[in-house]
């Protein structure tokens, strides 16, 4: 009889039902807990982007946005202050007897009668006639107490100085827009420009000096105001906020402050450090529109906001728009995610495990795979082999040898078979013997 493929025999059939019976389980725990677990994974991602979300708009920008305002809150107050600080100063009685009395002795030396150059000649190094000393103290004694003026002076009617606390490029200032605005307006606030009298970047504050008896214009008193307080209000803010960054800048994007390079002096208001030019399109966003909030990037969270204009000048400076700077607070997105880091570990866990389950399934398959086909082998060697035997038996039987026994010892039902098929090997061989006689006593 011709061998059977392995497929086709009982050995095939029986190892890879028991292949079949080991794997199979193993296969549909595996994707079944995989799936419960991607689920899960899917589940939990979902919830970490919403509250990752959620962090940044309602807390994080919200956080940058308020702190942006309370910048501009405490540079608006601070300027106020200052213009306030002016208006006392140019009230006070030794101010406006100086500039009162000094009229009259520029008007005794003819300086009204003579052209701006012919005065200014007459002052190429002293630049007052130094007629007020205590005047000139009391001036000093101010911008002392405030660290944050430069320099300060007062002319009379006519532009003459008066009294100041550092030497001016002039010795005529009435042909000064500053002095021409503060004369008609009462008060002038200038933009930040650099004073190279004080040598800083600097505010002007001009405040008429008024006779309050007589309503007499006596004069004007220019305070220059540096912009170093901003700088100190944006470092402490920045301080306050983990990797945070503060920055002040004009309306056209000049910076006041920028902690990020410690207010590097080649990039305040220089065109080197314009926002304007900045490759951050939230920062140009927030530039080009004049409103307060925040944006959300993918490297970084920002909040932003504006200096008041008339609506809070106005009261004290009549005409006044205001400075329209803008003030930044940047925070990296990564740090103002960091509270969020633990539940993140999560996530990586769960990614970790999701692959780890589909490397135990595929060990766990292999594993059972080799002791299902080890089972099935010695399972099937047990009850082929003997049936082999059986058939080779029957074979040499079918072709008239009933010589050899067949002798099987299974202890199963195999065995039993065998011992019915030795008894009727036997009978088949007392046949074919008494066969052979009938066919000799024939003859």
């Amino acid at each position: 009889m011709a061998k059977r493929g392995y497929f086709n025999s009982l050995r095939g059939k029986i190892t890879n039902r028991a292949l079949i019976l080991g794997i199979v389980p193993i296969l549909l725990m595996g994707i079944l807990s995989y799936n419960s677990l991607s689920k899960l994974i899917g589940e939990v991602d979902q919830g970490l982007n919403e509250s990752r979300g959620e962090m940044l708009d309602q807390v994080v920008g919200a956080n940058l946005s308020a702190t942006a305002m309370r910048i501009v809150q405490q540079v608006d107050g601070f300027m106020l202050e200052r213009i306030s600080d002016v208006v006392t100063w140019a009230s006070a009685p030794n101010v406006v007897e100086a500039a009162r009395n000094s009229a009259g002795f520029h008007r005794s030396r003819g300086f009204p009668g003579m052209a701006t150059e012919e005065v200014e000649a007459l002052f190429t190094d002293q630049k007052s006639l130094n007629l007020f000393p205590d005047t000139d103290r009391y001036l000093s004694q101010q911008i002392e107490r405030s660290l944050h003026f430069g320099e300060v002076f007062i002319t009379d009617e006519y532009g003459y100085n008066v009294a100041l606390t550092n030497p001016t490029s002039d010795f005529v200032q009435s042909d000064e827009d500053w002095w021409v605005d503060a004369m008609d307006q009462g008060i002038a606030v200038g933009q930040v420009e650099f004073d190279e009298s004080a040598n800083i970047w600097s505010i002007e504050i001009s405040v008429r000096i008024d006779d309050d008896q007589s309503g007499r214009r006596l004069g004007v008193m220019k305070a220059v105001l540096g912009v170093s307080l901003i700088q100190e209000v944006a470092d402490l803010r920045a301080a306050e906020i983990p990797s945070g960054n503060v920055t002040v800048a004009t309306r056209d994007g000049l910076l006041l402050a920028e902690t990020a390079t410690d207010h590097n002096i080649e990039r305040i208001m220089t065109p080197a450090g314009n926002l304007g030019d900045s490759d951050n399109d939230s920062i140009k966003s927030a530039l080009q529109n004049e409103v307060s909030g925040f944006a959300i990037g993918e490297a970084e969270v920002l909040g932003h906001g504006w200096t008041a204009g008339n609506d809070l000048y106005g009261d004290v400076v009549e005409g006044f728009d205001g400075f329209h700077w803008i003030v930044l607070v940047q925070q990296p997105t990564s740090v103002a995610l960091a509270p969020l880091e633990n539940l993140n570990a999560v996530q990586d866990q769960l990614h970790a495990s999701r692959e780890n389950t589909l490397l135990i399934v595929g060990i766990a398959t292999a594993l059972f795979a080799l002791i299902a086909f080890l089972v099935a082998t010695t399972l099937s060697s047990s009850i082929v082999n003997p049936l082999f035997e059986l058939q080779q038996a029957a074979e040499r039987v079918a072709k008239g040898d009933t010589s050899q026994s067949v002798s099987i010892k299974s202890n199963d039902e195999i065995e039993d078979l065998a011992k019915i098929f030795d008894r009727m090997r036997n009978s088949v061989a007392i046949l074919i013997t008494r066969y052979k006689k009938m066919q000799e006593s024939r003859r």
